[in-house]
């Protein structure tokens, strides 16, 4: 009995052994490195990290892209401040500018109107001295007032340079006042009408000079524009005596005359829208008076 029982303590050891055995893998190579079923089980659980991670709710990412919305639209709301205040900026320079160039406008339309005076005073004198019965003895006062009166004539012509500039370059839009846009667009819309005048002078100067070249000897009318003075004449630097060939010239003065009254009778009116839209832009763009 006593070896039976020795014999099977025996057996359940192997047993035992062979069993335990079993659970371990030997691998290909021989070696006695085993993997057990515990350490297979934590394997997979760190396999899979993720699932420990939390997930996201729906208002954290309504947040993060409203965030990111308020972002890009406070960006652009940003330019559109700054690109104003530019504009502004731009939009003042451009007033001062413009006050310059309509104050030397008003200059230009008062010498304007005192160099007509001497020309109307030409021409009035011309018509006088071709009517008189004493021509022939006012022979040196006639060549002289005859000649001086196209070099005395002076264009009107204002000064456009900040609206044109403006104008090319887009930027009328920049006027802000819509009332003081109307009235810039008015004054220099306006003021086209001096060219037609501008025009017509010319074309009745060119005339004038054909005809005062059938009258007067051209080396006595040489000697006048050079020395700016009665030059003594006789009636032999009188090349025609025919009145109606002496009539022909103080025609030609005589529109001349006019196409300057014309002319006249615009500068001063644009004088006074001048000196209008100064004040409104003064007052409109708070520019105070130098």
């Amino acid at each position: 009995m006593a070896g039976n029982t020795d014999n099977e303590q025996i057996n359940n050891s192997e047993n035992t052994q062979a069993k335990k055995t079993s659970d371990k893998t030997i691998p290909a190579d021989g070696s006695r490195a085993v993997i057990s079923k515990q350490d297979t089980e934590n394997t997979e659980v760190s396999g899979h990290p993720h699932h420990g991670i939390p997930k996201k709710k729906l208002t954290e990412y309504l947040l993060q892209f409203f965030m990111l919305f308020l972002a890009v639209y406070l960006g652009f709301v940003a330019e559109n401040i700054r690109g104003h205040n530019i504009d502004e900026e731009k939009e003042k320079v451009y007033m001062q500018n413009m006050l310059d160039d309509l104050r030397a406008d008003t200059a230009i339309y008062n010498r304007y109107e005192e160099n007509n005076k001497v020309l109307f005073a030409l021409i009035d004198t011309l018509i006088r001295v071709i009517k008189s019965p004493e021509i022939k003895h006012r022979i040196p006062e006639l060549a002289y007032t005859a000649r001086m009166i196209l070099p005395s004539y002076k264009a009107l012509y204002t000064t456009d340079r900040t609206y044109e500039q403006m104008k090319s370059s887009g930027d009328l839009r920049l006027i802000s006042n819509k009332h003081v846009a109307s009235n810039i667009s008015s004054y220099y819309y306006s003021v086209i009408d001096l060219k037609k005048y501008n025009d017509a002078a010319f074309t009745w100067g060119s005339d004038y000079g054909k005809e005062m070249g059938k009258i007067f000897d051209a080396e006595l009318l040489l000697k006048i524009i050079k020395e700016n003075k009665e030059q003594p004449a006789t009636s032999a630097d009188l090349l025609t005596e025919d009145r109606t060939t002496l009539n022909d010239l103080a025609t030609s003065a005589q529109y001349l005359y006019g196409a300057f009254l014309l002319a006249k009778k615009i500068g001063n009116e644009r004088n006074l829208a001048a000196q209008k839209l100064i004040g409104l832009i003064k007052k409109e763009y708070a520019i105070a008076d130098e």
